[in-house]
């Protein structure tokens, strides 16, 4: 492999590993609840969400459409079972 080329591959790998430490979280799964509530737990939220519907268990935007914390949160990681949702290190 020649100088030039052994110089753009790595330029290439360290553009490709500063793209990737900069780019924002993003939410592996996603879950829409028909109401829910939430508590406070440290800098973030405890939430629980009923009638459910989504998937995903880390980093998971979960949707609450009606009631006083209606909103989108990320939760750090989600339970769900049977349309109830319980979300924790959840954050708006």
């Amino acid at each position: 492999m020649t100088v030039k080329r052994r110089a753009a591959r790595v330029a290439g790998i360290a553009v490709l590993a500063l793209t990737a430490l900069t780019a924002p979280a993003r939410a592996d799964g996603s879950y829409e609840c028909f109401s829910g509530e939430r508590s406070p737990a440290g800098d973030a939220y405890s939430l629980t969400g009923w009638d459910c519907v989504g998937a995903g268990y880390a980093q998971v935007k979960v949707t609450l459409r009606l009631g006083p914390v209606a909103g989108t949160y990320v939760c750090g990681y989600v339970f769900s079972w049977n349309g109830t949702l319980s979300g924790n290190v959840c954050r708006l």
